[in-house]
């Protein structure tokens, strides 16, 4: 097999593959994270002490005695953890490291004797990187030394996943464009690979820029594994604070998988799809476009700016992923909501430049689906009314 279709083989290509990109690495990770647990924590429960009662007859009372939790045991559990963390933050320190100053620093490099193909140049090269830098330079200066000082004082490890929120923000923005990344390298591969001949690295730069990927989902799993250790350990006063930063740790997962897919499967939304925030909700109804137009199921995708209807060209099967080509769209600002009965409701467009006006019959399948998003709908026309009532009166909000 040539470099080129291993490049390909490597970068986690949709076509053919059921999972997404996410949801594979997730899969595989946590496969290899149970199996080195099942390993790890085989021993101590085997070997626990009878504490000098001698072996009981009784098998009832043999298996309640086994049962109860080795508080010993759990620390050092707790402990290898930590240490595992610690020194795969110091290994993924190290792969953003051979990015930035290696690939990044060379392409960089006016007298590099590695000619830029012409159409990397113009700006294009900076997709493949996005803020990896600033990823770089805050797990280097800030998390990892923060990560060294859990390990001598791990109660401090809910609180730092907490304040660390706004940092891992980075993350959708290095991953809004993984497809496009991905893509370029690809079709660059000979170009990057005489970089990497010329660093001496021995992975390629597409192993690589997929690292921040699957490094969320490694905090995920270990956090999970800290609080199962915690909690043997019966120090229960930390295990709110953990299960808080494991909660985040889901909430920035699935967000970047939600992220990755939508730019994968929705075509022909001419807008930046990465500026309408956050992805809130996403599904199939069956939507009236037009009055007197005939019902027809659409997929419908709520951002925090925005939601857009798409037609589904291609329903995800266990070969292939979805495919979703844009209809219409209704920014969340200028947007009406009325609720009709029998789990269907109205939207309706009120911006003035939106000529023809768009105007979206939506029923969800079920009362459940239905009151989610009506929830969500009407949260967000609040918190807009909210926010115009604050700025429109900003002394009577002052005496609040």
């Amino acid at each position: 097999m040539s470099c080129f279709f291993r490049l390909f083989a490597s970068t986690g290509k949709m076509d053919g593959n059921p999972l997404s990109e996410i949801e594979e690495i997730v899969k595989t990770t946590t496969e290899q994270h149970e199996s080195n647990s099942r390993v790890d924590g085989s021993g101590g429960a085997e070997n626990a002490s009878t504490n000098g009662h001698g072996r009981s007859h009784d098998n009832n009372h043999e298996e309640s005695h086994s049962a109860v939790p080795d508080k010993a045991a759990a620390l050092k559990k707790r402990q290898c953890v930590f240490a595992e963390l610690v020194s795969t933050e110091e290994s993924y320190v190290q792969d953003l490291h051979e990015i930035v100053n290696g690939y990044m620093s060379e392409i960089n490099n006016t007298n590099s004797d590695i000619p830029m193909p012409e159409d990397l140049k113009g700006g294009k090269m900076k997709l493949v990187f996005n803020n990896i830098k600033d990823i770089y330079e805050w797990h280097r200066d800030f998390f990892l030394r923060a990560l060294r000082n859990c390990q001598k004082s791990p109660a401090d490890l809910g609180p730092l996943i907490k304040r660390s929120a706004t940092k891992f923000a980075l993350y959708y923005t290095y991953c809004s464009n993984k497809p496009l990344s991905e893509y370029i390298v690809s079709a660059h591969y000979q170009y990057f690979d005489c970089i990497r001949q010329k660093l001496g690295h021995r992975l390629d730069l597409s192993n690589l820029i997929i690292k921040p990927v699957q490094r969320i989902t490694k905090y995920e799993l270990l956090i999970k594994e800290i609080i199962k250790a915690t909690e043997g350990a019966g120090l229960y006063k930390e295990v709110p604070m953990l299960q808080e930063a494991y909660q985040q740790m889901k909430v920035v997962v699935k967000t970047v998988n939600d992220m990755m897919v939508v730019l994968r499967s929705l075509q022909d939304f001419d807008g930046e799809i990465t500026a309408q925030g956050s992805l809130l909700m996403q599904g199939p109804m069956n939507c009236v476009v037009d009055a007197g137009q005939k019902q027809r199921e659409l997929q419908v995708f709520l951002f925090q700016q925005i939601i857009i209807f798409a037609d589904i060209e291609k329903a995800k099967n266990q070969y292939s992923s979805p495919t979703f080509k844009y209809r219409s769209h209704i920014q969340l600002n200028h947007m009406q909501m009325k609720e009709l009965g029998d789990c269907r409701f109205q939207i309706k467009s009120t911006d003035p430049n939106k000529i023809p006006e768009v105007t979206m019959i939506c029923q969800a399948a079920t009362q459940e689906s239905y009151a989610g998003w009506r929830d969500m709908l009407n949260k967000i026309l609040q918190q807009q009314n909210d926010l115009i009532f604050m700025l429109s009166n900003p002394l009577s909000t002052k005496n609040k």
